[in-house]
């Protein structure tokens, strides 16, 4: 069984993992307790154009997800867009 090595930055665990399966080294890994809880959501009700809508679902389903999931997405990418610019 392979050793998992030792990496220098995320990049270069990131390119390990990406090119290997983490079945061919389930032995060498360890359990651990990290726990990972979803954040509660708070209901938001907003007047959407039917045709936007439309096209939302469309490109969640593409993506496999839920209309409101890809929603949610959408609007994080776009406030961690707005919070990375300079005013």
């Amino acid at each position: 069984m392979a050793k998992i090595p030792e990496f220098k930055n995320i990049q270069e665990t990131a390119k390990f993992w990406d090119a290997r399966s983490s079945a061919d080294y389930w032995e060498d890994m360890e359990p651990c307790d990290d726990a990972f809880e979803r954040p509660t959501l708070k209901p938001l009700s907003i007047k959407i154009d039917p045709n936007m809508l439309r096209k939302i679902k469309a490109l969640a389903r593409r993506k496999g997800l839920t209309y409101n999931a890809y929603i949610r997405l959408l609007l994080s990418q776009g406030l961690e867009n707005e919070m990375r610019m300079k005013f």
